[in-house]
């Protein structure tokens, strides 16, 4: 994500907004499942959803599970975005370092050592 401070915080209200959803779209499954009763802690949620507000009830109980795995999901996402972007640059220059060794072979330029060092350096992108 981005070091914008505004975009920082429309992530935040992004994930805040999916994650109420989604913990209140479990409960709403979880009040439907009837195969759900046996299972030890979601059949003591389903018999919550029940009562009366028992859904709100159950939808705030799994608001936090739901933000860490959320957050775990978008964390994920976007490590697998910069890897991906990283190796895209590396492959970049190198075939760049690879145009310009090409274009001082054909006009027939030796590389020094010290250009050829110049040329092999890996710089951090970050």
């Amino acid at each position: 994500m981005n070091a914008n401070p505004d975009s920082r915080l429309s992530w935040r209200i992004f994930d805040g907004s999916v994650s109420v959803s989604a913990s209140m779209l479990l409960s709403v499954l979880i009040s439907r499942c009837d195969a759900c009763a046996g299972i030890p802690v979601i059949g003591f949620l389903k018999e919550l959803t029940g009562q009366e507000d028992g859904i709100i009830i159950v939808a705030t109980l799994l608001l936090f599970p739901t933000t860490a795995a959320l957050y775990g999901v978008f964390r994920m996402f976007f490590a697998a975005k910069e890897a991906v972007e990283k190796k895209a640059m590396a492959r970049g220059r190198q075939a760049e370092r690879e145009r310009i060794r090409k274009e001082f072979a054909e006009q027939g330029v030796a590389l020094t050592p010290e250009m050829e060092r110049i040329l092999s350096r890996e710089y951090d992108a970050g």
